[in-house]
């Protein structure tokens, strides 16, 4: 419904039932069910118009609703007995790499440092503006991105592999491009001084 609603531009419920080919009734239920979730905003005049938020700032809307999801489990589970074990976890795939760099970077606390490369910057972008309101960034981008949004120190050869810091107890690394992009995460002491070590900020 959603994707119908982009391509339409500000519609009304019928014109939006007959492009989807859907019975009104249930077409209504659905933009209702996008208007609850922000991802469509209903005009007041008559008719009555859906007009679809625009992408960037959905996903912006659902990285912050998943970093404060996040935060709250956060909180639940530091009163845990016992203190968690380092992990460390491989990732494969464009997609899910960027999975893993938005929830990491959106949770930062203190900083996060590191070469990030291009193609993982804009599925990203609003878990770096998240950490950006209470992080430190010292970012350098592995190629060009059209919109860095301020937010990155500078650029380096795009084939610089991706390595990234957060708040000194995480590293993520990754290497590759597209469906052959594979990562690593990892907790571990070990792993985050070799991190800290290859971006210069050993102690």
């Amino acid at each position: 419904m959603y994707g119908t609603l982009l391509g339409l531009g500000p519609a009304t419920g019928y014109q939006v039932a007959r492009t989807a080919r859907l019975a009104r009734a249930n077409a209504y239920a659905a933009l209702e069910g996008l208007v609850t979730r922000g991802a469509a905003i209903r005009s007041g005049s008559r008719p009555i118009r859906f007009r679809p938020l625009d992408p960037q700032g959905l996903l912006a809307q659902v990285a912050a609703r998943q970093g404060e999801a996040l935060d709250r489990l956060s909180r639940a589970l530091e009163s845990a007995a016992r203190p968690p074990e380092p992990e460390t976890h491989a990732v494969d795939g464009a997609r899910a790499v960027a999975n893993v760099v938005q929830q990491f970077v959106a949770r930062a606390e203190r900083e996060v440092r590191g070469v990030l490369a291009a193609e993982l910057w804009r599925p990203t972008l609003p878990a770096w503006r998240r950490a950006a309101s209470r992080a430190t960034l010292h970012l350098r981008l592995a190629g060009e991105a059209a919109d860095t949004a301020g937010l990155v120190t500078e650029t380096v050869a795009p084939e610089t592999p991706t390595l990234l810091l957060v708040d000194d107890s995480s590293a993520i690394t990754a290497t590759g491009s597209g469906d052959q992009l594979q990562a690593l995460w990892s907790s571990h002491p070990l792993i985050v001084e070799l991190a800290r070590r290859a971006l210069g900020e050993s102690r």
